[in-house]
């Protein structure tokens, strides 16, 4: 597989154009593409046993966060590529990856909330994970 890099400058502006576009709807947009980029990142893992260490390793080796920790339904992250200066959470992508992690290990569908965010001032971005409910 090839990778390109893109910078958090980049990713900041191009999340700036589509909410400018598409209001608060553009988040479900980037969430959409978490998933898909999460999705791939299972299928690089190879020891089951080792999943949310080895997830852990591919989304630094990528730079999309400089830290991270899976706990059972709680993540904590640091120095995400998404988190600027806002009053809102800002890690829609890393949301989605997060979901789909979690769903590729539980096979179960999951919903992923960003409880705290870097981006309005918090020590770390926290997630919390739940069963997805209909």
């Amino acid at each position: 597989m090839r990778y390109s890099t893109i910078s958090d400058e980049e990713i900041h502006e191009i999340k700036k154009m589509y909410e400018s576009i598409m209001s608060k709807s553009s988040h479900g947009l980037f969430h959409s593409t978490g998933k898909i980029i999460g999705q791939h990142i299972i299928k690089e893992i190879t020891d089951r046993d080792r999943f949310f260490e080895e997830a852990s390793r591919i989304l630094k080796d990528r730079d999309i966060v400089r830290d991270i920790s899976f706990e059972e339904k709680t993540i904590t992250v640091r120095g995400s590529i998404e988190v600027t200066t806002s009053e809102s959470n800002t890690c829609d992508i890393l949301r989605g990856i997060i979901a789909a992690l979690y769903r590729g290990y539980y096979d179960k569908k999951i919903y992923c909330e960003e409880k705290e965010c870097e981006s309005k001032g918090a020590d770390a971005c926290r997630f919390e994970i739940m069963e997805e409910v209909v």
